[in-house]
């Protein structure tokens, strides 16, 4: 029995559909216990007394009068009410999924939202959305009249309430929100204490920000308002009272909601003009847009524009905010610091810090307003920040917090303080970054300012991402897509996402990424902002990781054509050259030095790091090695200077691919694995494992680590492609493990490819022989076997065309010395493993790391590692071939590596306690050595243990059977005992 049923008496109480039944089932599943489940309570009545059980459950759609519950004598009850009947988001989505084969998570959380997980609701609304699709609103399919949704809650839920509760649900239905003050506010004392009837049933949300205050479940509200419509005389009457209360309460948000709703425009306007900076602050944007519009001329005055317009560009709709600012501005050269902060704010905010300077200068200074005087200098700040001018960005970063620190406006101080902080970025300062951010927060959150709020949180999270701290960052911009979603800031909400997008794609959660980049480009889009070339170039850059040039290069061109329109956001366009760069590298290097260069024209602060980056690999590509490294160099040096640790990484790589040296290659590669590893950028990291694997060399260590971060990102859908030097021979890799095949860069090669079979037997003897030198004489004899004195030349001849041969089979276009794989002497002949990869050697390999692991203490590690192992042999050596005494050793050695393997695997499952692990590899075993006693006994004695008594009396009859085939003696295992 689950915690959830404490005490000996529980009474769960909910409306219809809350799965009160079904859950009391599941939580009794297997309890031991005397439970006395009485269902129906509302219906039938409570039972007289418990009888002789230990617990009593009472299941009902009406709470029981705690007189009536007093009488079983089993203690205080404890209610168990909607709140633990709900189904979580979770739960939701995976329903969805499972039952009705919507696979859409941001649908998903809609419905939890529309039902507040109400079990009944979310099952008819799955199956309306898997009947009726998505081409209406969610909220308006699930509420439509006559459809099994409505008529559930109408017959179930709402004919089940006495009147006076569902007289109160029509008001706040219509209201949206009440309390305890406000009914009495407008009228309805007398309905008031059916609030708590109506939250402990579940047609009420529990209070979340202020515990007086409830709302309706929105679908149910719905359902309300089309049912049982309130007539329109009393309906306007309510809520303009309802407004009225709410105003002069202070609840200005929830006023203007409700006179726009009655229709009560001088109110509106009343509201707007007084309120305007709070309803903002409020999230009441979306609001005052709808208000603003509705307004008769008459009411509309310079002060309601100005809200007006400001709204509109915190719902994301720039242009009709340039608009309204545009026509108040007029043709004014100099125009009051308000308006001038706002209207520059608005163009800077689009992307084009020219057009946002041209509106800034106008503005002028006035000693009445040095609120606004602050703002106005903050915001020209950032403008000269977006265009890269450090000089001018610090100069009026100062003078705005100077002014600012004159007013004691929590808002000018949080705008100057994020001013320092973008000055502080742009000269690689991220302690005064964190720090002027820190301060800015807090006044802005003191402040009420949500807008201001939503910037400092985007632009701290994509300074710790700079730095390296990926989680940290994803942590505080989370909030920040949660408060601009739900406050209806579009702009805000666009970039947020980017840069979530950005973060996710880091941490390797690529799917969340290219949802995050893809929701970022829609909100952009309709927008019509060029910043569309962040999220544009963030999918770029994951298209490239998997391994998709020509989707790559689309999002990159897309992105460049954003930021070069109509202005020139050098943020958007230096990272989508740069992406360019790398993208055509390969195709065209002559083009992906042209976009290198334009990217280091434009590039400014960390920028550079990013444009000297895409320099190097164009360079590399061509083979300058020489240019390669000095803009790797240059790079390295660009980061430091900003604390770009990401930037250090992408330098550091590219630095490595364009040395000669492979220990001077691991040396900078290893370094660049601890950056991405401490900032757990795993797919980063695992890019970096795979290169260093591919230079490993005779590092058995390096090489594993390559192959099995090479599996992990095949997982993850992106090809383990580390950088190949212009002109080096291809990959090769030998697989002999199921038979015998040999790919080069990835493709297996057909039987033609080798021209001679001898060529082929040759190769598989030396990999017989483990690199291990073989004689030429010794060869000889295994290939055409013992000839006659005077026949040696003639086989001295035909083994020196095998092994041209050979060479030229696994080098065809001849990139390498002809040493490069195979070696030779005029004595003997011998593959170089640390040249190529060997699927029975990465065998014998992950056998050992595997179990210095586990010797170790890190079992999760060591499951890993063996379990790559398990799966990796796939078949005896030379399965297609068997014969050979040659290779007799290897394929013994590569089973007993197997069998060690899956017995390491039974130790570590049985210390995790998986029984099913344990039985599975122990027939693993058996299957491949049947008269192995210890893993018969093992298999008995587990199964035994875990009360499996069938199946462990088969298995030690399996175990007597193969010991009298072998004459051994049958021993007593776990009571089981030979008769």
């Amino acid at each position: 029995m689950l915690d959830v049923l404490r005490g000996r008496l529980s009474v769960v109480v909910a409306a219809a559909g809350y799965g009160k039944t079904t859950a009391v089932a599941r939580w009794l599943r297997d309890t031991g216990e005397n439970v006395l489940v009485v269902d129906d309570v509302h219906r039938d009545g409570p039972p007289d007394t418990a009888g002789d059980a230990d617990r009593l459950v009472l299941i009902s759609r009406r709470p029981i009068p705690v007189v009536t519950l007093l009488r079983y004598d089993l203690g205080a009850p404890v209610e168990i009410g909607p709140r633990r009947l709900a189904l979580s988001p979770q739960q939701v989505a995976a329903l969805l999924t499972s039952q009705y084969g919507v696979d859409d998570p941001g649908l998903a959380a809609e419905l939890h939202r529309l039902t507040a997980g109400w079990p009944a609701l979310v099952q008819l609304g799955g199956a309306r959305l898997a009947s009726e699709g998505t081409a209406e609103p969610l909220a308006d399919l699930l509420a439509a009249p006559n459809t099994p949704l409505y008529d559930y809650v109408r017959g179930e839920v709402l004919d089940d309430l006495p009147p006076d509760a569902l007289e109160l649900l029509v008001h706040i239905a219509e209201l949206g929100s009440i309390s305890m003050e406000l009914a009495a506010g407008i009228g309805q004392d007398r309905l008031a204490p059916h609030l708590a009837l109506l939250a402990r049933l579940g047609l009420l949300q529990p209070p979340v920000v202020s515990r007086d205050w409830y709302e309706p479940v929105p679908v149910v509200a719905a359902i309300v308002r089309a049912g049982h419509p309130m007539p329109p005389t009393r309906r306007k009457a309510v809520v303009a009272l309802a407004a009225e209360w709410h105003t002069d309460h202070g609840r200005t948000a929830d006023a203007l909601r409700l006179a726009l709703a009655a229709a009560d425009h001088t109110r509106c306007a009343h509201l707007l003009r007084e309120y305007g900076g709070q309803l903002l602050a409020a999230g009441a944007a979306s609001s005052i847009v709808a208000a603003a519009r509705a307004l008769p001329e008459r009411l509309r005055d310079d002060a309601v524009e100005l809200v007006h317009a400001d709204a509109l560009q915190a719902t994301g709709d720039t242009t009709g905010a340039l608009a309204v600012y545009s026509r108040l501005a007029g043709d004014s050269r100099q125009l009051p610091p308000g308006l001038a902060w706002r209207y520059g704010a608005a163009v800077y905010l689009w992307g084009d810090p020219n057009d946002a300077l041209a509106v800034l200068r106008r503005g002028r200074l006035d000693d009445g307003a040095q609120s606004d005087n602050a703002l106005l200098l903050a915001w020209t700040s950032a403008a000269h920040w977006l265009a890269g001018d450090e000089a001018r960005c610090a100069e009026l970063a100062g003078r705005a917090y100077e002014t600012a620190c004159t007013t004691g406006d929590s808002r000018a101080l949080a705008t100057a303080h994020v001013a320092l902080a973008l000055c502080a970025h742009l000269t690689g300062d991220p302690i005064g970054l964190r720090a002027h951010y820190g301060q800015a927060l807090e006044l802005a959150e003191a402040a009420g300012d949500t807008v201001q709020v939503l910037r400092i949180r985007v632009n701290l999270a994509a300074g710790l991402e700079q730095e390296g701290r990926l989680t940290e960052a994803l942590a505080v911009l989370a909030p920040a897509v949660e408060l601009a979603a739900s406050g209806g800031y579009d702009g805000s909400l666009a970039l947020a996402l980017a840069n979530q997008g950005k973060l996710l794609h880091h941490l390797g959660r690529l799917d969340d990424a290219v949802a995050s980049y893809q929701r970022a480009v829609r909100t952009y889009q309709r927008m019509h902002s060029m910043k569309v070339a962040y999220p544009l170039t963030g999918l770029g850059d994951i298209h490239r990781l998997r391994g998709q040039p020509a989707q790559a290069k689309a999002a990159y061109t897309e992105a460049l054509r954003a930021a070069t329109e109509d202005g020139h956001n050098r943020q958007g366009m230096v990272p989508a050259l740069a992406g360019l760069a790398r993208v055509v590298a390969e195709t065209d290097p002559g083009q992906a030095a042209e976009f290198a260069n334009r990217a280091m024209d434009h590039a400014h602060g960390h920028w550079v790091t990013t444009a000297l980056v895409a320099r190097a690999w164009a360079a590399w590509q061509v083979g300058a090695g020489a240019d390669a490294r000095k803009d790797a160099q240059a790079a390295i040096d660009a980061a430091a200077l900003h604390r770009d640790r990401s930037g250090m990484a992408w330098a550091l790589e590219v630095e490595a691919a364009a040395t000669d040296e492979p220990a001077a290659a691991v040396k900078l590669l290893r370094e660049a694995l601890s950056i991405w590893r401490d900032s757990e950028a795993w797919l980063e990291a695992d890019r970096i494992r795979v290169a260093l694997g591919r230079i490993g060399g005779d590092d058995g260590d390096l090489r594993l680590n390559g192959r099995l971060a090479e599996s992990r990102l095949a997982a993850a859908g992106v090809p383990a492609a580390a950088p190949v030097r212009p002109g080096s021979p291809g990959r090769v890799e030998v697989r002999v493990l199921g038979g015998f095949t040999v790919l080069v860069d990835g493709q297996p090669l057909p039987p033609r490819a080798w021209q001679s079979r001898k060529a082929r037997d040759l190769l598989r003897v030396l990999i017989a022989r483990r690199g291990s030198p073989v004689s030429r004489d010794e060869l000889a004899d295994l290939l055409w076997g013992p000839v006659a004195r005077d026949e040696r030349q003639k086989v001295a001849h035909r083994l020196a065309v095998a092994l041209s041969t050979l060479r030229g089979v696994l080098d065809p276009d001849r990139r390498a010395p002809p040493d490069h794989f195979v070696l030779a002497s005029h004595k003997d002949i011998a593959v170089d493993l640390g040249r190529l990869t060997v699927d029975v050697e990465d065998l014998f390999a992950q056998a050992r790391y595997g179990a210095r692991l586990r010797e170790q203490g890190a079992p999760a590690d060591a499951w890993s590692v063996l379990t790559a192992a398990d799966r990796a042999y796939s078949g005896e050596v030379f399965a297609d071939d068997p014969y050979p005494d040659w290779a007799r050793p290897l394929r013994e050695e590569a089973r007993a590596t197997h069998l060690r393997v899956l017995r390491m695997l039974v130790e570590l499952a049985q210390r995790a306690g998986e029984v099913d692990e344990v039985v599975c590899h122990l027939l693993r075993i058996l299957s491949v050595d049947p008269y192995d006693e210890q893993a018969h006994r093992d298999l008995v004695a587990n199964l035994a243990e875990a009360g499996r008594h069938g199946e462990a009396s088969r298995a030690f009859q399996r175990y007597s059977e193969a010991m009298v085939e072998i004459g051994v003696p049958v021993r007593e295992v776990s009571g089981f005992a030979a008769r």
